[in-house]
């Protein structure tokens, strides 16, 4: 039975993605702390006026802040609770094994600075995702109290709504394909040329 180029490159991806899988999870908190660094770094840059830092535990990162907490109604508080928003890294950290898979799949010339040089672009995408989960809970989750001391509007919490989204269903999978196809021009040339072929192959055999 023959197998095409790119039924074959789908099965060595799959294959490859379950043992790179099993590799990344051990090392997440690992993993997690430059994108931590740089979420933080965006974090209090976009709004230095709350953001303070960013606290790792294990894979969970957590930005401090400077936002009140207001107590529930009813209930008499002593002392002033701060907001701390976290969020998980291996939600959003995904895309480094899926990278990794695509290329030891493709296994393309260059595999080792290819594999580094992907590792690192996947690194700002990953923080700009765990930011929008941040943000999801300062202007959504916390509620309107929390989100006016942020000063986000009804407009911001709509856009960080949407970025929320595509920060968590779109960037962890579209970034590492994008990423392959660009580290990878020879295998797509070839799969778009055998894909050609097929095509013509079969409206051959129809005429």
């Amino acid at each position: 039975m023959n197998i095409s180029l790119l039924a074959g490159f789908l099965i060595k991806t799959i294959l490859w993605l379950l043992a790179c899988l099993a590799v990344w999870y051990p090392l997440g908190s690992i993993l997690a702390m430059p994108v931590g660094w740089l979420s933080s770094a965006l974090a209090q840059l976009l709004f230095p006026g709350w953001a303070e830092g960013v606290h790792q535990t294990g894979t969970t990162l957590a930005l401090l802040t400077s936002l009140q907490v207001p107590p529930p109604p009813g209930v008499t508080v002593t002392g002033t609770a701060l907001l701390t928003l976290e969020t998980e890294f291996l939600s959003y950290g995904y895309g480094l094994p899926l990278l990794a898979a695509l290329l030891l799949a493709s296994w393309p010339r260059g595999m080792a600075w290819k594999m580094a040089v992907g590792t690192v672009a996947l690194m700002p995408f990953q923080a700009v995702s765990v930011l929008f989960a941040w943000l999801k809970q300062v202007a959504i989750q916390a509620g309107p109290a929390v989100a006016a001391q942020a000063d986000f509007s009804e407009t911001s919490r709509n856009l960080i709504g949407l970025g929320y989204q595509f920060g968590s269903l779109v960037l962890p999978t579209l970034v590492p394909v994008v990423l392959w196809l660009i580290l990878d021009r020879k295998l797509v040339s070839t799969l778009v040329l055998e894909a050609y072929l097929e095509k013509a192959k079969l409206e051959e055999g129809g005429n």
